[in-house]
């Protein structure tokens, strides 16, 4: 056999027993270990995805309670302490005040319980300035006390002298405490009325001119005579002679200023809805 032949052969063959020892070396000494890493990462994995589960649920959970302590903080209710029905019309009648006071009747109606809590349901009726009431149920459904509006009826007012207010019928529900509630506490406090003023779609834009039932100074049936800094003399509809002031009423208004230098009594007047201004001058 050639030398370059058999150096071939030796170098093959020391090739094969050291890839067949590598291979005999790792089968047997760390297979094992590597076989032991695989279990070990799947069950890292498993771990993992539900601590990312219990994460995610815990980012909710966080969410979801700082969503309950705002609107705890920011809109704060309270059950009443009892079902005495006097604490609940003290109550009303606190809040039924200035800015929001109507004519208010109350009528309890029935009592409804549960193991923690109890319903109170009335009705109140009355009559009101349409802005006080408005003022007056913002009032109840803003307030601390868990009160809450079920319904509201309202009914226009066809009196000339009183188309600014309606008649009204709201159903209430007052909520109170039953059971073990000892670590809770009601407290009645109020709201203020909102600012602003609230159009009243019950009153007429345009509506029947009253009777000139007492009588008052007639101005476009009336002459004027006399005019001072503060004053206007004038002869009315039945042939009197009348002072006004400013700011004195005549029928379907009032005198609402006067021009000394042109010689003008300015009077305004609402003709069932239409204001108008009348002037009245000493050349006339």
């Amino acid at each position: 056999m050639k030398q370059g032949l058999r150096n071939t052969l030796i170098l093959i063959l020391t090739l094969l027993l050291i890839v067949g020892g590598g291979w005999y070396y790792l089968e047997f000494r760390y297979n094992p270990q590597i076989e032991d890493a695989i279990v070990e990462l799947e069950s890292t994995e498993n771990e993992l995805s539900v601590i990312t589960d219990f994460s995610e649920m815990y980012a909710n959970a966080q969410a979801t309670y700082h969503d309950a302590v705002f609107v705890r903080e920011n809109h704060p209710k309270e059950l009443l302490l009892n079902s005495n029905t006097s604490l609940v019309y003290n109550y009303l009648q606190e809040l039924n005040r200035a800015e929001s006071f109507t004519e208010l009747n109350f009528s309890f109606q029935d009592s409804v319980q549960f193991d923690d809590h109890g319903i109170l349901n009335f009705e109140l009726t009355g009559e009101g300035n349409y802005q006080n009431l408005v003022n007056f149920l913002y009032r109840i459904e803003h307030s601390r006390p868990f009160i809450k509006i079920n319904s509201v009826l309202l009914q226009g007012i066809s009196d000339a002298e009183r188309l600014s207010r309606v008649n009204y019928s709201v159903q209430l529900s007052a909520y109170y405490q039953r059971g073990n509630w000892s670590e809770f506490t009601a407290h009645p406090e109020t709201v203020t009325s909102p600012s602003g003023q609230v159009y009243n779609p019950y009153y007429p834009l345009i509506h029947s001119i009253p009777a000139n039932e007492n009588n008052l100074p007639d101005v476009e049936n009336s002459r004027l005579i006399i005019l001072t800094g503060t004053s206007a003399y004038i002869i009315d509809q039945n042939g009197d002679r009348k002072r006004l002031n400013v700011g004195d009423r005549v029928y379907l208004g009032r005198l609402s200023s006067i021009n000394i230098e042109q010689g003008e009594a300015i009077f305004q007047l609402n003709r069932g809805g239409i204001v108008d201004r009348v002037i009245l001058t000493l050349d006339q």
